[in-house]
């Protein structure tokens, strides 16, 4: 997500410059460009990996009208009611298979409609999504041989199932050796998607126990 703010501001100063310099209009036009791959790259290292969070939380913020990045924010601060609201808006707002596949399943996963969320990760299963759904279900219904079942393709994926499991048979302490390790193995917005939604659930076991 460019910020096509800076890049016309950019633009004009770059126009000022050509113009008192006599740059060529190649010149001017590769400067441009340059910024514009720099901003690309930022935002690709800031979404897949980086790991500070507060860099990502920033990101986050400057860009909360889309979406799926809005329900980043509501997940640190807003309640189940509003993640579920924030996660509609991303099934209505993008067309992509696997992206509403994937949120119709954490949305059923989030409303303990597990045969539901079954039917959606049943679909995904030629991605790393629909393993990591079916496990994820298994761990929270307390199916440990279920959950250790399915063929996970990251580490992160792994330590945050052994979470859910460590929860569900109330392992506080397993628990939060597995979310720190499945934080530490995630980067970008997974890590601090990881992070909060490991936090939000851990607050929610305390408050039923």
């Amino acid at each position: 997500m460019i910020n096509w703010f800076y890049v016309i501001i950019l633009g004009v100063i770059v126009g000022v410059f050509s113009a008192m310099l006599d740059w060529p209009f190649s010149v001017s036009i590769s400067i441009i460009l340059l910024f514009a791959l720099c901003s690309i790259g930022f935002m690709y290292y800031i979404a897949f990996a980086s790991t500070n969070l507060l860099k990502i939380k920033n990101y986050i913020e400057n860009h909360k009208k889309d979406p799926m990045l809005n329900y980043l924010l509501v997940l640190e601060n807003g309640t189940k009611e509003d993640e579920i609201e924030a996660m509609d808006r991303i099934i209505e707002h993008y067309k992509q298979p696997v992206m509403k596949l994937t949120y119709e399943m954490n949305r059923a996963i989030r409303l303990n409609d597990f045969e539901r969320a079954e039917q959606f990760a049943d679909k995904l299963m030629d991605t790393p999504n629909g393993p990591y759904g079916k496990a994820s279900i298994a761990a929270l219904t307390g199916n440990r041989d279920r959950a250790k079942s399915y063929p996970l393709k990251k580490a992160w994926m792994i330590y945050a199932v052994d979470a859910q499991l460590a929860l569900a048979e109330n392992k506080m302490e397993t628990f939060d050796q597995s979310a720190e390790k499945a934080v530490e193995g995630a980067k970008g917005l997974q890590r601090y998607s990881l992070y909060y939604s490991l936090i939000k659930a851990r607050q929610e076991h305390e408050w039923k126990n």
